[in-house]
């Protein structure tokens, strides 16, 4: 994964200019439109519509859309749609025009952050009304959003590492990181043929397919043992080995380190004798 540190979206460059609930329903119908800032909307229920000249896109629960300066887009609600709304400014020009993030655990994280941060943190005249109260650049509220909405730009940011790759790769990715499949099963899947599969992964990463999951596989182990209290044992058999030798002789091929030293290299804390981290 390529060092993007010199490139993240520094606080002073991301200034929001509103941010609140969205709420529609089948009677309401918005016109083509564009603005001179992002927008970015999380779904919490229901769904909606946004037409764009470079496709439909429809926002379903626990999904995420950013829409960039520019970009002419109208929608509708096939159903009662709840969620949150942000208006920005910031200098993004590595992203694309317009970009959805299906529903996982990557979004359903973000999205319970905001939450989490806006029930916990802000007064009841924000957003304890039900009817929409917003924040706008007025309030020094503002800040703490400002820096919430960075480290998702962040985010998604690293998740453009692999935007080469054609969005159902990516989507499916995503709603299996652990890589619990093989080349043909996630080329079925996908709906290519293998070669085509295969030929796609390499002019997009470099790799070929099998190395390109395996690296994807080792990625998520590591996310697990620096970040989850799962037993090494428990983790090498989510990543569906029959045992912890497996697991580990995969993971010091990929890392130069057993499971064991790279977890405690990150936290200093040897497993119990149970396997859990006290």
């Amino acid at each position: 994964m390529k060092n993007s540190t010199a490139e993240l979206p520094d606080m002073s460059r991301v200034q929001i200019c509103y941010w609140g609930y969205a709420k529609g329903d089948p009677s309401i119908r918005v016109k083509a439109h564009t603005h001179d800032f992002y927008q970015m909307n999380f779904a919490l229920s229901g769904s909606c519509i946004f037409r764009t000249a470079s496709g439909e896109y429809s926002l379903k629960e626990n999904e995420i859309l950013l829409l960039s300066p520019g970009v002419q887009h109208s929608l509708h609600y096939p159903e009662s749609h709840w969620g949150y709304t942000c208006k920005f400014y910031a200098s993004l020009p590595d992203f694309p025009p317009v970009w959805h993030f299906p529903a996982g655990d990557f979004t359903k994280g973000i999205i319970q952050a905001a939450k989490t941060i806006l029930e916990t943190t802000f007064p009841t005249r924000f957003f304890g009304n039900p009817q929409g109260v917003v924040i706008l650049p007025q309030d020094r509220y503002q800040t703490i959003m400002e820096y919430y909405l960075a480290g998702v730009l962040d985010a998604c940011r690293q998740d453009q590492n692999y935007s080469p790759l054609p969005q159902e790769i990516r989507d499916y990715l995503n709603r299996h990181p652990s890589c619990l499949f093989s080349v043909s099963e996630a080329a079925e899947a996908c709906h290519y043929s293998r070669n085509h599969f295969c030929v796609l992964i390499r002019q997009a990463t470099g790799q070929s397919a099998r190395d390109f999951l395996r690296s994807r596989r080792g990625e998520y182990a590591k996310r697990l043992l620096r970040y989850s209290s799962k037993s090494i044992g428990e983790i090498g058999e989510e990543l569906g080995y029959s045992n912890q030798f497996h697991f580990s002789s995969f993971f010091r091929e990929m890392t130069g380190m057993s499971p064991r030293e790279y977890r405690k290299s990150h936290f200093g804390t040897p497993e119990t004798e149970s396997g859990k981290i006290e």
